[in-house]
């Protein structure tokens, strides 16, 4: 289905080894739950790779892309945890980018998803758009989604650093399907319609958490 709300954070790590069993309980059960408490956050979702890449891909849709800019989120930022103080330091390989939705389709959630990263100027929307237009209609293919992240907005707070260093990517298009099989049979189709080289992973969904009341509204 398509995503919700008009922007979206986008976050990519590894965790160090020693670090691994915290991250699994901090995570679901106070990471996200905080951020779902930020006014604008809608919807939250954590997957794992299961055919190379970053191995944890984590997924915040929210109202509008500048909510992460607002006070009630730098609040939260600049009083992290004693648990989250002693999970962040722990990523690795992070990326994570504040996005805006340039394409957003689909009729379903699906429990595997394709990321692709690439480089691409803005003038080359239209025709990312029209190169992924079909995908939608593909077996098993629920949702397709174009993304891209606004350096200014990504960027422009240190206080998520938490002994990290974090990378911001440009462009990302998402693509959800019920099988894994789907989307390893699209990969090299998908990357060869793109404008850069491209760095593409699958992912299994994990768990997600939603602001039910402000989805309602």
């Amino acid at each position: 289905m398509p995503l919700v709300g008009n922007g979206i954070v986008a976050i990519w790590n590894d965790i160090l080894p020693e670090t691994r069993d915290s991250f699994f309980e901090w995570h679901p059960r106070e990471h996200m739950q905080e951020r779902m408490g930020v006014p604008g956050f809608l919807r939250g979702r954590r997957y794992i790779a299961v055919d190379g890449g970053i191995e944890f891909l984590t997924l915040y849709e929210a109202v509008e892309p500048e909510l992460l800019t607002s006070e009630a989120y730098r609040q939260r930022l600049a009083n992290p945890t004693e648990w989250s103080l002693s999970v962040l330091p722990s990523f690795r390989s992070n990326l994570r980018g504040v996005c805006r939705i340039v394409e957003s389709h689909g009729y379903a959630d699906g429990g595997f998803m394709l990321t692709v990263r690439f480089t691409a100027g803005p003038d080359s929307d239209a025709g990312i758009s029209a190169a992924i237009a079909d995908l939608v209609e593909q077996p098993r293919i629920v949702g397709v989604h174009f993304i891209r992240c606004d350096k200014d907005l990504s960027g422009g707070n240190q206080s998520l650093q938490r002994g990290r260093t974090i990378s911001v990517p440009d462009c990302v298009l998402m693509i959800e399907a019920s099988t894994r099989e789907e989307l390893a049979e699209l990969v090299d189709a998908i990357e060869s319609r793109m404008p850069s080289e491209c760095e593409s992973a699958i992912y299994r969904l994990e768990y997600q958490v939603m602001n039910y009341a402000k989805a309602a509204e």
